[in-house]
């Protein structure tokens, strides 16, 4: 969505530098072994890619912000971490990494384009790879509110998302091959300031 895009890239010109990371990539980093190649989707200003390649691993961070991934790519770039500006519903990798990693980036983009995320993740994905997710669903207090665009989906405070449906997105991930090594929706996930809403988080395995 453009409106969006707009919304993130106003947003990174106040936020350029990778702050603390986040509480979802400490859970992962205990799913992580030896040697891991990792790709984030809509890796913002990419805290939590910075994270992962401190900690040893080789990571590709993916966004649409142009300006936000020059600088990124400029001053944090190294032979562990690279960023790539594109959209990561329409990437084309196979085989390539051992974790796909998506926080707060399907609540970003609509059904079509999930589908099309899903069309080339489980190909871009090794053989035991993981796909890594922490998103929106239904049960997150900001379900409903602003203006409605899908049945899920509404713009509130000028900002586009989509609240997924958790037992959907575990059936849809079953299908594609993956087995669920957890899954959850609840609190305590991603508490900001003083709230602490509902999100969906799970981590699954490529069979």
């Amino acid at each position: 969505m453009n409106q969006d895009r707009a919304y993130w890239s106003k947003f990174y010109k106040v936020h350029k530098e990778p702050f603390s990371h986040s509480l979802f990539a400490d859970f992962v980093l205990k799913f992580l072994g030896k040697n891991e190649k990792i790709l984030e989707l809509g890796c913002g200003n990419g805290r939590d890619s910075v994270f992962f390649a401190k900690k040893g691993f080789e990571v590709w961070g993916v966004d649409l912000c142009e300006s936000e991934i020059s600088f990124l790519q400029n001053h944090y770039a190294n032979d562990k971490l690279t960023f790539l500006c594109a959209n990561f519903c329409e990437l084309n990798f196979v085989n390539e990494f051992s974790l796909i990693y998506s926080r707060f980036t399907l609540h970003s983009i609509n059904k079509d384009d999930e589908n099309k995320l899903f069309s080339w993740l489980n190909k871009g994905l090794k053989k035991g790879g993981k796909f890594c997710v922490e998103v929106r669903g239904k049960k997150n207090s900001l379900f409903e509110k602003g203006e409605k665009v899908s049945e899920d989906s509404f713009i509130y405070e000028n900002h586009y998302r989509r609240f997924l449906d958790f037992n959907e997105l575990k059936i849809k991930l079953k299908n594609l091959g993956f087995e669920l090594l957890f899954s959850e929706e609840n609190k305590g996930f991603a508490p900001f300031k003083n709230e602490d809403d509902f999100f969906i988080r799970i981590i699954a395995i490529k069979s």
